[in-house]
């Protein structure tokens, strides 16, 4: 098949840059739909509350050394057996060494957390070759503030590409990516609230994740609004935004498609430790296109006719 345009990427053959669909005017229902999520879901946070993991509530951490044999699914097995339900396990070292650390929530002293884990282990067969290598409590005090620092964290990251935002483009720019990263944040807090997944510093890694990935996005089409504004100034800000939606997305789906593919091997191969890291971003990136062309661009519109209103009445008071 020939191309029509060499100097157009690819994917403008997946979706043509000639589509003009008017996503402004179908905008509407879209955000109160996603206001209404973001408000079950904050609600959600505040009444069922997140199942915060052992970074964020406290807990104790055992590092073990296990007979070779021995693989992550049968410590796993053998913990579940002796009524350690709620422990996570990861291995840690080289794959023939069998080093375990050991993750649960628990409010014993740190030699009887040893001792019930130990005993344990032995259980399940050659006993003289369990031995413990290391025991930690995380206090609930420590875990409270390192619970303030992540959520101080994913402040700071909002602000910083509100800042970012304001300076490279205009101010009007920067509400609306600020608003689609907290629709991301926040649903992905609900969906976590909802299927009580533990909440703990992968989850901090993977919405900061998220928040980098919608920020790239949404500035993409930031620069493509500010490219066409430059090259078709009798255009209404209405006939820029939108044409610039149209124009970038093939680009948008692909690119969220082909980092699907990455995550999704993640969920399905890396394991219990990554598979709610991946979780998180998928349900994150996927909100992220929803949130950009749905979210970001509509709301620089609000600004300039809030803007406009604004000059308005300073001007009918002089």
């Amino acid at each position: 098949m020939s191309l029509k345009n060499k100097s157009e990427p690819y994917f403008t053959h997946f979706i043509p840059t000639t589509l003009n669909v008017d996503f402004l005017k179908i905008s509407k229902p879209f955000i109160w739909f996603s206001t209404f999520v973001v408000i079950l879901s904050i609600i959600g946070i505040f009444t069922k509350g997140l199942n915060y993991g052992l970074d964020f509530a406290g807990g104790a951490e055992v590092e073990i050394r296990a007979p070779q044999s021995w693989s992550i699914d049968k410590v796993r097995e053998i913990l579940a057996q002796g009524d350690i339900n709620d422990a996570s396990v990861v291995q840690i070292g080289k794959l023939e060494e069998a080093q375990f650390l050991i993750k649960m929530k628990s409010s014993e002293a740190l030699n009887e957390i040893s001792k019930k884990v130990e005993k344990v282990l032995q259980s399940g067969g050659e006993a003289d070759q369990i031995l413990i290598l290391r025991s930690d409590v995380v206090g609930s005090l420590a875990g409270e503030q390192l619970r303030l620092a992540a959520f101080i964290s994913l402040f700071y990251a909002a602000l910083g590409i509100f800042i970012y935002i304001a300076l490279r483009f205009d101010f009007r720019f920067a509400p609306g990516i600020v608003r689609a990263l907290l629709l991301d944040i926040v649903v992905v807090l609900g969906a976590w609230v909802l299927m009580q997944k533990e909440f703990n510093l992968n989850t901090i890694a993977a919405l900061l994740t998220v928040a980098g990935y919608s920020c790239n996005d949404t500035v993409v089409i930031y620069d493509r609004i500010r490219d066409i504004a430059k090259h078709h100034p009798d255009w209404s800000l209405y006939q820029v935004v939108n044409r610039s939606i149209n124009i970038n997305l093939g680009r948008t789906i692909i690119t969220v498609v082909c980092t699907l593919f990455v995550v999704v091997s993640l969920w399905l191969l890396g394991g219990p430790v990554l598979s709610d890291f991946a979780l998180a971003m998928m349900l994150g990136f996927g909100v992220s296109v929803y949130s950009t062309i749905f979210v970001a661009n509509p709301m620089i519109l609000f600004m300039e006719k809030r803007k406009e209103k604004q000059l308005k009445q300073s001007h009918h008071k002089e």
